[in-house]
């Protein structure tokens, strides 16, 4: 009969698994190995030798088993054996035995225990690399409806009326039908690098190429341009040109009438003029009345082969004639037409007139191709026609065309008739509550409440501990500039102050920490400012309390940084005080730090493309060890279990979880790529509360909890 052996003291309840003819199975992880399968039975001599459950191993790593038995008279054998069969290390040893051996692949394996002589009832356990239990999904079901139906930064109108949209907060592209109420066709998916996916598409424009319906797709994230079938939205091709950064696209002619691409480059002051076939013909910049090209936004061309450049830093359109030589430029700070605050896009109809999406004054103003103003398309305000964060302006066919605006952070396109007249909005479908669009940063105020930046729907969500529910408290909506008080732009981490009771919001892409109660209210506390010096920040990705300070991936400046915050609310958001910053460790700099943890005086640091993670004295910032480069690809989260001391990191290239013990050591990891329960779409930030793991699975929109217990 057999026995059934419970372990007294379990950290980690695995699996149960079935209950053999001599043997039955309880599970257990161990502290520094991962998870710990035990199993009793009894063998006799010349009897057949007995294999036990199998256990699954998750990922390479070290197995160890040991076997003791009851009759110290008899003599038992213990033995790992593969899937197959296939004996791959022996027990060593009098009596208890012990093995140890390093798998090299995931997988099933059992313990194989023969009597050599007498016989006996035993107990045989083996450690291995085994991965928690999953417990439940943040929110409990989660689905897409966290995604607005558009988040539309760029657009186009085919010759037909067909508007195409470029869905920079969904990583997708769609074609409306005209006057439609819902998609023609949707096409992208989140992940790897691939030919059909995109990572922040930023702008579309429609071609005809040789008889081909095209549509040419400003994949920024990915630094590079896609073709799609414009019918079918099915992916064609993709240029080899890799860019180091864009923001918009259009196709035109050049002087002789041929059709060009022109891709908008912002970081380099310039606009790339291409064939249909992603091969450079020219570049386009340059310097009109002192002032050169200053982060220019988008292009466009008359039916002369003039290129119209919306020069948004500048607040200006710069017109260039076909060779690329300046030929004038109009506007100048304001708000009067023919004035501009931040133009963002530009678009040429068949009659040469120029259409300018002032996207700051929330308008579209049209001129001629001498800087003429003509008329006004759309205003700023919250009715259902409005602009709140106008991006992009087309115009469709004809002598008399309809003019689109797009209208970001309202999740809608405007169509107006010539009259500026609007007659047709295209999406306007918001996220809903208590989903996520790529679910960041988190944090727990201690009193049952978790909360989330849901990062690209630009808030802060909050949910209960017990079940995962949202519970209707949620705070933050679009706001650019450092100066907003309750406006976010791609926030990405949020922290605890137990000292202050408060929460700390990394407001990635403002630069700078905002403080809020758990309410949401802001306290009027914030800091930091766009830059490279020692007061600046540059997209802090990560952020973690340490008693009254807070400690601060500022990841794009390559650094770490403790700072103390302002003690009442500033007048002006760079007040704060560092501490210290560190940007090396070991003689190697940081690179892309993405996130920070804080364990007793120890600061644990994601340092993301240097594979590994650094271990920071939080007084003075010496380095007390790093570690993980020989396991790691590129860790963007890292969090320490409070009762074990072991270290969890997100993996986030592999998708996959990676746990240390607290020196270091490699112990386990587990997850893949996939959307099942462990499976993983670039999992990011990563925190453990009360005995859970809690890993924010960013691309398939949710937060996946673990047991640790």
């Amino acid at each position: 009969m057999a026995l059934i052996h419970v372990p007294a003291f379990t950290r980690r309840w695995r699996r149960l698994l079935s209950i053999g003819w001599v043997v039955a199975l309880a599970l257990f992880a161990a502290p520094a190995m991962g998870a710990t399968s035990t199993f009793t039975g009894s063998v006799s001599v010349g009897g057949t030798a007995v294999a036990t459950n199998p256990f699954t191993v998750t990922s390479p790593g070290q197995v160890a088993a040991t076997l003791d038995w009851t009759d110290s008279s008899a003599n038992l054998a213990l033995s790992l054996v593969n899937s197959a069969g296939t004996v791959l290390a022996t027990g060593t040893g009098t009596k208890p035995k012990s093995l140890s051996y390093n798998v090299t692949a995931a997988g099933t394996y059992k313990l194989r225990v023969r009597a050599v002589s007498g016989g006996s009832s035993y107990t045989a356990s083996a450690t291995y690399p085994g991965a928690p239990p999953f417990v439940r999904y943040v929110p409990p079901s989660p689905d897409r409806t966290g995604h607005a139906e558009i988040y539309p930064s760029g657009l186009d109108v085919g010759p037909d009326g067909t508007v195409y949209v470029a869905d920079t907060g969904g990583d997708q592209v769609e074609a409306y039908a005209p006057g439609a109420t819902t998609p023609e066709w949707v096409t992208g998916t989140r992940g790897t690098k691939a030919l059909g996916r995109f990572n922040n598409p930023r702008d579309v424009a429609y071609a005809d190429v040789n008889g081909q319906p095209t549509l040419f797709v400003d994949d920024t994230g990915y630094n590079r341009v896609q073709a799609l079938d414009a019918t079918t939205g099915k992916a064609l091709s993709q240029w080899a040109f890799r860019f180091p950064s864009t923001l918009g696209i259009s196709v035109g002619v050049d002087g002789s009438g041929n059709q060009i691409v022109l891709v908008t480059e912002d970081s380099q002051n310039r606009v790339q003029i291409f064939d249909t076939a992603g091969n450079l013909l020219a570049t386009v910049s340059g310097t009109f009345g002192g002032k050169a090209l200053w982060a220019p936004r988008d292009a466009a061309t008359d039916s002369n082969g003039n290129i119209y450049v919306a020069d948004y830093n500048n607040d200006r359109v710069v017109k260039f004639g076909p060779g690329g030589n300046v030929l004038a430029a109009w506007g100048s700070h304001g708000s009067a037409d023919g004035q501009f605050l931040r133009p963002y896009g530009v678009d040429v109809d068949s009659s040469d007139h120029v259409y300018v999406a002032d996207s700051d004054n929330e308008r579209i103003q049209e001129f001629d191709t001498s800087g003429t103003h003509l008329a006004n398309f759309g205003q700023g305000g919250t009715g259902a026609n409005d602009f709140q964060q106008l991006r992009r302006v087309a115009v469709g066919p004809g002598a008399t065309p309809d003019v689109y605006g797009a209208d970001l952070w309202t999740y809608k396109i405007v169509q107006f008739d010539s009259t500026g007249t609007a007659t047709h909005v295209y999406g306007n479908a918001p996220p809903q509550d208590g989903q996520f669009n790529e679910p960041s940063g988190m944090a727990f105020d201690g009193a049952g409440h978790l909360f989330v930046a849901d990062a690209v729907n630009q808030r802060i969500e909050r949910f209960l501990t017990s079940t995962g529910a949202y519970d209707g408290v949620k705070w933050g909506q679009r706001g650019w500039g450092s100066g907003i008080k309750d406006g976010f732009n791609w926030p990405r981490d949020i922290t605890y102050a137990s000292a202050t009771s408060t929460l700390w919001v990394a407001d990635t892409k403002n630069n700078r920490m905002v403080e809020f109660g758990g309410d949401g209210t802001a306290t009027g506390r914030k800091f930091g400012l766009a830059g490279t010096g020692a007061s600046n920040m540059n997209w802090p990705y990560g952020v973690a309390a340490y008693g009254g300070d807070l400690i601060v991936a500022d990841t794009f400046n390559n650094r770490v940084e403790r700072w103390t915050p302002p003690s009442t609310p500033p007048v002006k958001p760079v007040t704060g005080t560092v501490v210290w910053s560190q940007n090396i460790a070991d003689g190697v700099a940081f690179k892309a730090p993405y996130d920070v943890a804080v364990s007793g005086t120890d600061i644990y640091v994601a340092d993301a493309t240097n594979k590994r993670i650094v271990v920071l004295n939080a007084a003075d910032a010496t380095v007390v060890r790093t570690f993980g480069t020989a396991n790691l690809h590129q860790p963007q989260g890292v969090a320490v279990d409070p009762n074990t001391g072991n270290v969890w990191v997100t993996d986030t290239s592999f998708n996959r979880v990676v746990e240390f013990s607290p020196t270091g050591k490699f112990v386990m990891a587990f997850g893949k790529a996939g959307s099942g329960q462990g499976q993983f779409n670039k999992p990011t930030h990563i925190e453990i509360d009360n005995g859970l793991l809690y890993v924010a699975d960013t691309w398939n929109d949710r937060v996946q909890v673990f047991s640790l217990r």
